[in-house]
């Protein structure tokens, strides 16, 4: 899927990702198996995309930062900001709220690698 194009709005992150959360983004793409799952996560080297399922919209982007631990953290969160493809939310910290959710859907998956 492609990357995030258009107009982004970024945002201070600090979403840090443990070394077993990051190797398992590294072990493959979180696809959705079910109709009322909206999300894909990919890391594709040190950049994380979300992108909605239903648009097949790149949403979110984080060039991560890895630490020598093997923890990442996402500093800046860029957000897709077309109001066409993405109703962004009214806040930075709700954008960040939701942010953290579609992650955490992500985890509670059965394909998570």
């Amino acid at each position: 899927m492609a990357p995030l194009t258009g107009a982004r709005w970024p945002i201070r992150c600090g979403h840090v990702f443990d070394p077993v959360e990051l190797s398992r983004l590294r072990d493959g793409a979180i696809w959705p198996s079910e109709m009322n799952e909206r999300w894909a996560v990919w890391l594709e080297g040190s950049v994380l995309r979300c992108w909605r399922t239903d648009s097949g919209a790149c949403v979110y982007e984080s060039v991560l930062s890895v630490s020598e631990d093997g923890s990442a953290q996402a500093v800046v969160l860029d957000v897709l900001d077309d109001p066409e493809r993405y109703s962004r939310a009214s806040s930075d910290e709700r954008e960040l709220e939701r942010f953290e959710g579609v992650l955490a859907q992500a985890k509670c998956r059965r394909d998570w690698p």
